[in-house]
Order: C-alpha cells, then sequence, then structure tokens
C-alpha cells in the first residue's frame, strides 16, 4: 500500500469504495462492509450504506429533553445530552448510560467560521468537544454564542492548538499585517 494522499508522511492503510484512491486512517470513515473518504460524493454513498440510528429528535432518559442529536451522534447511535451531560448509547436495548466525563467550557463565539475553523483543529488532534448553541446562531444571530465544552483532561491541549488564534465577531479581522 502507497502513502495517503492528503498526509504523504503516512502510510495509507486501504482505499475509498467510491473513488478509489489510498488514505490513512484518519481520512478514512468506516461503512458497514467499505471505507469512504470524507469527499462529500463519497460521504454520500456512506449515508445510503449507514442509515441513522437515533431519529431526528430524542428524548434523553435520564432528563427528558427533547433535543436533536448531530448526524454524527445518529450515525453512531453514541448521544451526547447537553442539559444534563450524560453520554447515552443507544446501540444498546435498553440504551446504555456510559460513564459521565467532566468536560471544561473553553471558549464560546458567535461567527460561524471561527467555529468551522476550530471544530476542524480540535478533530484533527482528535480532541475530545462537543459545542452548544451553533445551530440557534442561524436562528437568531448574536444572541446567543456557541459554546465549546472541552474534556477536562484536554483542556491544556486545546488552549495550545488555540493559543495564537483571534476570534472575529462578525468575520472581520482588525490585523494590519494582512497583504491586500
Amino acid at each position: 500500500m502507497k502513502n495517503c494522499i492528503n498526509h504523504p508522511e503516512r502510510k495509507a492503510i486501504s482505499v475509498c469504495h467510491i473513488c478509489g484512491k489510498e488514505y490513512c486512517e484518519l481520512c478514512l470513515v468506516e461503512g458497514k462492509e467499505y471505507y469512504y473518504c470524507r469527499d462529500p460524493l463519497c460521504q454520500n454513498f456512506l449515508k445510503k450504506e449507514q442509515p441513522p440510528i437515533l431519529p431526528s429528535q430524542i428524548v434523553c432518559p435520564n432528563c427528558s429533553t427533547v433535543t436533536e442529536p448531530s448526524e454524527e451522534e445518529r450515525r453512531t447511535g453514541k448521544f451526547h445530552c447537553p442539559e444534563c451531560e450524560l453520554f447515552i448509547d443507544y446501540n444498546y436495548d435498553p440504551p446504555k448510560k456510559l460513564e459521565t466525563q467532566r468536560y471544561t467550557e473553553l471558549l464560546s463565539s458567535f461567527n460561524q467560521g471561527d467555529i468551522a475553523l476550530i471544530r476542524s483543529v480540535f478533530d484533527d488532534a482528535k480532541i475530545d468537544y462537543y459545542v452548544t448553541g451553533q445551530n440557534f446562531l442561524s436562528v437568531e444571530p448574536l444572541a446567543v454564542p456557541a459554546k465549546f465544552f472541552i474534556l477536562s483532561n484536554q483542556v491544556e491541549e486545546a488552549k495550545e492548538l488555540l493559543k495564537d488564534f483571534k476570534l472575529h465577531i462578525f468575520g472581520a479581522s482588525d490585523r494590519n499585517d494582512m497583504e491586500e
């Protein structure tokens, strides 16, 4: 097997079932039978292969909060209740309550661009986090910020990753060193 197309320094572990390109474990998502890369076209085939386990709205068995799980939570069947902080695995019948993990609020933002970039940084570094209020920003901007909660034992690592990152309220930068 050759090296990953996205990460030339890493060995590829498999090929994407749709595009046939070689990728490392960071770039592939395992489906029922095949691996798929993160390209949107290939991800559409993965979604068809793996129907969501969870419905679009669920009731937390612990606190009875009605909430909408993320696409990832719907697909994996593992849900984090933002209200009571409980982790629930719906792959069991009845759903299994997982060990409670402690999360710490690290930062908040109103800027969708900042939020997407921070999520990308945390995903790439395998930081365990969740975000609350992100979908509310499209309904009522500047009313309630999106808040990032980080697994407590990863807070320092997350801070280090973001030490040079500057949040923007409206997507404009106040940096003067940018070329025009």
